[in-house]
């Protein structure tokens, strides 16, 4: 093997971070020769991979349950086991390590991004011989037989499947997980990107004597940018490295460092960096920390600076959250992955951010994801609305209760060639995600509901019609809102507040938009009263299910109720208009009093020149707190009690959703986020429990009630404190 480990006496030092970080120099660049894979017979099979359960039990489960609800989608899938008893295990040996006749103990998994002509290794990685041939570059190829252990085997899927073969993939795909669960370490090689000497140093640093260093801010914004190099590597944007990174337990990253700016050729050794996952999730850490600083100071973000979109930017803190998690994992030696909630519709997601070649190939990565026990038997083309479709009815079947509040566009329309009954369908949306802080794993619950040729019949609790229940706050409420909200620059802007405050978003017409919502929505609250504020207020300290109190502490309680009496008495006899019923739609006027005069606020320029001067705050110190804190409720209220989605510049003008208050639940009072019209208001049976009150569980069905027969307008979140409703239950057929 043409490589070798730097060396103390070379004046690198080289650290024993617990193999958080390791140098090689690759000397050998010429083309290497693939090994031959070696098939395992099926004890060797079940024995190494015998960690990985198929969940069979869970797979009959679902597929008892899919037959009832929906024939067409039980007839895609299968179970596991079969899957695993089709699929052919092989291995690859490295000559120089192992014996080919010796017992094999463990292995190893490459995770990469497959060559395709959209891209080419990065100029310190590529040489002349390496063209068209093999999966990695020679450098690469060489660190990645450095991973080994002595008698160690490893699995590349280009070289260990045929791929010429339909069958053997579809049954590979089916058990790609447990190969992957089942792997001593999974190495990731990103040959896209490469390091500079100056990253490499700041991470040593950083790792230096085997514990944590204290860093100068340099160092620091040297590590977080390292990062961001790293994570806009194309391997981040795949579906099935995400798949591999979900699935399997223990990682390093292999990357290239760039020591000067001529190709690989000119080199006489290419260097390599392996990076242990952990060190990845605490270099997380860092970037946050120092994005925030930069936002703070009114930079941009780190993220902005380089090729990232809202997309990729939600995926690396996803894979952040999940690194950090991992670390937490391994520290307390537990099995469970504490970061993923139990719900297909949310990892449905995630996956359908990432790039794949296929459609089909997303469901296969939720199944496995979600330790089905299922796979997809037939590897035949879906369109995505297919996807949706497949996935909502393999939920539903899980009991999944994630299926029953998806609240994305209707992803099959009334011209798709797909049948009628799948026109009720929603993608699941970004919205979808946000979750009470806190909540733990979704419980599964059982979800009487069977798609039929003109839709989908579900039980459902009918709670009144929208003309019975539904209720618009006075203009005193509005007034006090619309005061506190178009004041809220008065209010000394906390650390991490910046990307909440709704007067600093950049976009005239988005801000227009939002700041309609945010008045609604407090003035909701306001006519709730102080009592259902602060109860409502008291659930963002408790973790669902469970109930398990946070630490509301009572000086804080009392601040809080300080801050909402204040906001209930603030005097604006003078600030009511003679019909405020306009601030409901006024969405191309910011009304900025004469007080509130700061640079950028609103994105209107105007605003900054109103007066001439700077704006200077007429709070006192204490209605300074209490205005921030009413603010931070209005904001949480927003963002995760009602979920409001950020209204479309474009179509802002003919936005027709509002907040309002629903009276007579029991003689108490909830906010829903809502359509003008007439329509029922549904909550589907299944989603009854408390626990799923935090889902966008109540339903805007049309229709004649005689009928039983509806049309699905949409759908929203309960922001309220009632924790049962009225029976008894009602079948209806939603289509559409």
């Amino acid at each position: 093997m043409s490589i070798r480990e730097l060396d103390d006496h070379e004046g690198v030092y080289v650290p024993d971070f617990n193999g958080a970080i390791q140098d090689y120099i690759v000397t050998d660049r010429t083309q290497y020769s693939t090994p031959e894979a070696h098939t395992l017979d099926k004890s060797a099979k079940e024995r190494l991979l015998s960690g990985s359960d198929t969940c069979i039990s869970e797979a009959n489960r679902i597929l008892a349950a899919l037959e009832t609800i929906d024939g067409d989608a039980h007839s895609h899938v299968g179970v596991k086991a079969d899957a695993f008893s089709d699929f052919a295990f092989r291995l690859l040996h490295n000559e120089e390590c192992r014996s080919v006749n010796s017992p094999i103990e463990s292995f190893i998994v490459l995770s990469y991004t497959w060559r395709s002509p959209v891209w080419t290794p990065h100029y310190s990685l590529a040489s002349n011989e390496h063209e068209g041939k093999g999966p990695l570059t020679p450098a690469m190829w060489t660190a990645l037989l450095a991973q080994l252990r002595e008698q160690e085997c490893f699995w590349i899927d280009q070289l260990c499947i045929t791929q010429s073969s339909e069958s053997e993939k579809k049954a590979a795909i089916g058990s790609m997980d447990l190969v992957y669960r089942a792997a001593r370490k999974v190495v990731v090689v990103l040959e896209d990107i490469a390091l500079s000497l100056v990253d490499k140093a700041a991470l040593y640093v950083y790792t230096k004597g085997g514990a944590m260093q204290q860093l100068s801010e340099d160092d620091r914004d040297r590590i977080a940018s390292t990062f961001t190099k790293i994570v806009s590597a194309r391997w981040f944007e795949r579906a099935w490295c995400l798949h591999e990174f979900l699935v399997s337990k223990c990682h390093v990253f292999l990357v290239p460092v760039s020591q000067n700016h001529g190709p690989a050729s000119t080199q006489s050794s290419i260097l390599i960096l392996r990076i242990d996952g952990n060190l990845l999730g605490r270099m997380f850490d860092i970037f946050l920390e120092q994005d925030r600083k930069r936002q703070n100071a009114g930079q941009e973000s780190l993220l902005l600076n380089g090729p990232f979109n809202g997309t990729k930017i939600d995926q690396i803190r996803r894979l952040g959250v999940r690194l950090r998690a991992l670390a937490l994992q391994e520290a307390l030696g537990t099995g469970e992955k504490p970061f993923e909630d139990g719900s297909f519709m949310n990892m449905f997601y995630e996956v359908s951010s990432h790039a794949a070649m296929y459609n089909t190939d997303k469901i296969s990565i939720v199944l496995n994801s979600m330790r089905s026990g299922l796979y997809i038997k037939k590897l035949i083309p879906l369109s995505e609305e297919d996807c949706v479709w497949l996935i909502t009815m393999v939920a539903l079947a899980a009991g999944d209760a994630t299926a029953l509040a998806t609240t994305g566009s209707r992803s099959i329309d009334g011209g798709s060639q797909l049948e009628t009954k799948k026109h009720w369908v929603r993608a699941p949306s970004a919205l979808d995600q946000a979750k009470r802080i806190g909540a733990l794993r979704i419980p599964r619950t059982h979800i009487n509901a069977r798609s039929i040729t003109s839709g989908l019949e579900l039980d459902v609790l009918r709670l009144g019609t929208s003309q019975e229940l539904m209720a618009a706050p006075s203009q005193y409420h509005l007034s006090i809102a619309r005061w506190l909200i178009d004041h809220r620059a008065l209010c000394p802007m906390l650390l991490d507040e910046q990307e909440m405050r709704l007067d600093m978003e950049a976009d005239e017409r988005t801000y227009a938009g939002l700041r309609i919502v945010y008045i609604q929505a407090l003035a909701c609250a306001l006519a709730c009263g102080r009592d259902w504020i602060l109860a409502y207020h008291a659930r963002s300290y408790v973790i669902l299910p469970g109930g398990v109190d946070l630490h509301w502490n009572p000086e804080a309680k009392a601040t809080f109720g300080a801050a909402v009496d204040w906001g209930l008495a603030i005097d604006i006899a003078h600030d009511i208009d003679p019909n405020l019923e306009e601030s409901w739609q006024d969405f191309g006027t910011i009304m900025w009093a004469s007080d509130v005069q700061h640079e950028g606020y609103g994105g209107n320029d105007s605003v900054a020149s109103y007066a001439g001067e700077p704006w200077t705050s007429s709070l006192s110190a204490d209605e300074e707190v209490w205005c921030s804190l009413l603010l931070d409720f209005v904001e949480t209220l927003v963002t995760f009690g009602l979920a409001i989605p950020t209204p479309d510049p474009d179509t802002a003008k003919d936005f027709t959703w509002k907040v309002k208050m629903v009276s007579d639940f029991q003689g108490s009072n909830a906010l829903v986020y809502a359509p003008e019209g007439q329509y029922h208001l549904c909550v589907p049976m299944a989603l009854e429990d408390d626990a799923y009150n935090w889902m966008s569980r109540l339903w805007f069905l049309s229709g004649e009630e005689r009928s039983g027969h509806y049309r699905l307008l949409g759908k929203s979140r309960i922001a309220g404190i009632r924790s049962s409703f009225p029976r008894p239950s009602q079948r209806v057929t939603v289509v559409g």
